[in-house]
């Protein structure tokens, strides 16, 4: 399984306690790291939830093992990601670089930033279509994981909630990823950020959501 992740800080080594794993590696501008926190690829020096991923991964029948091409990004709004805007641009380098290739799944988790911003369903809805189109001309048709996640500092966004929720429901296959606006305070370090708690059921989400993808799942 080769996970391309895209989005915002929880995604991106803003989180709890810094783990690694032996069941997986990172794939950076088309070299081979260690799965180990803060992970190469993303903003931030804590952990996150990748190398908790590759662990329980490594213990299913299917797929195996983890490689991760991580390019979240702190602090972005949904309109940072669209092609000729920076995050894009980054991401289009590392796609030259190699590290789109053999890409299986694409995981999205973003929307804090566009709670700040108070980003309609709309128009959350028109810029990421432009992401994805941006990111299947590299790839192709890949599962789309789209976590529902708009909660910062005890505030959310029912219009990014709607508008992520749609897209998984409508996209070639789209997955309705980990509703994350569930996880309150006693899950967050700063109220934003997941803690070592939140990370774990975050990671039990996840490796949830991807194996509904599984070849036995879809027949």
């Amino acid at each position: 399984m080769h996970i391309l992740a895209i989005g915002q800080s929880n995604l991106a080594n803003h989180c709890g306690t810094a783990g690694a794993s032996e069941f997986g590696e990172a794939l950076v501008n088309g070299e081979l790291y260690p799965l180990s926190d803060p992970v190469r690829g993303g903003t931030g020096p804590d952990g996150s939830v990748w190398p908790r991923v590759a662990d329980r991964l490594a213990g299913q029948s299917w797929p195996g093992s983890l490689r991760l091409t991580l390019a979240a990004v702190g602090a972005t709004s949904i309109a940072e990601w669209l092609p000729g805007a920076k995050c894009f641009t980054a991401l289009a380098e590392r796609f030259a670089a190699g590290d789109g290739e053999g890409v299986t799944h694409v995981v999205w988790q973003q929307g804090e930033k566009d709670t700040l911003l108070e980003t309609s369903t709309a128009d959350y809805t028109a810029m990421f279509l432009q992401l994805y189109e941006g990111v299947t001309d590299v790839v192709g048709v890949v599962p789309w994981i789209i976590c529902r996640s708009s909660y910062r500092m005890g505030v959310t966004n029912p219009d990014v909630i709607e508008a992520q929720a749609k897209l998984a429901a409508s996209l070639p296959l789209g997955v309705e990823g980990p509703y994350l606006d569930s996880f309150g305070p006693e899950l967050r370090r700063d109220d934003t950020h997941f803690n070592d708690a939140g990370l774990e059921q975050f990671a039990d989400l996840l490796v949830d959501t991807l194996l509904q993808t599984a070849p036995e799942a879809a027949s």
